[in-house]
């Protein structure tokens, strides 16, 4: 585990910038986190091997680095999203896909809707009885709980929808 000469690569501006904006990392800390980075990652998959060498991608919980290996640089870093890997899909797969993921973002949408119908009405419930008893631990436990359930249910779809969406661009 962990990247085989790690104490030989240097950071490139580009790298340095990625990683502070996209995981606000502090710049005095930079270097800190990538060697933390690079010694708990795994082989992710290689990368272009193009004119300015080759490159590997590394992988830790949700982040990739990528690395030229020939020059030990470590060249950027992003978050690694697998629902929007689209890799190896041709254009006219993706534009046969895009109907039916509008059609099932809709479908996200309509489900949402009536699982909260009935949770709506049963916030109305738990609020009129801890509005009657606004010092009853029960009320108010039961009113909290059921707008952690509604919540619970809009992230939820809110992921779904989210993640459909990045399919379709």
């Amino acid at each position: 585990m962990g990247v085989p000469n790690s104490q030989k690569y240097t950071v490139s501006k580009h790298a340095a910038m990625r990683i502070r904006t996209r995981f606000n990392i502090p710049e005095t800390k930079i270097k800190i986190w990538i060697n933390r980075f690079m010694n708990e990652a795994t082989f992710f998959k290689n990368g272009s091997d193009g004119e300015k060498g080759q490159k590997l991608i590394y992988k830790k919980d949700d982040v990739l680095l990528v690395l030229n290996v020939e020059s030990y640089t470590v060249v950027t870093a992003y978050q690694y999203n697998p629902i929007n890997k689209t890799d190896g899909l041709s254009s006219d797969v993706l534009s046969l896909l895009g109907p039916s993921l509008k059609e099932i973002a809709k479908q996200q949408r309509v489900t949402l809707r009536d699982s909260l119908d009935g949770l709506m009405m049963d916030l109305q419930f738990d609020y009129q009885a801890f509005q009657s008893h606004p010092k009853s631990d029960k009320y108010f436990e039961n009113y909290l709980a059921k707008m952690g359930e509604i919540n619970k249910q809009i992230d939820s779809a809110k992921s779904v929808i989210r993640d459909i969406e990045s399919l379709k661009q």
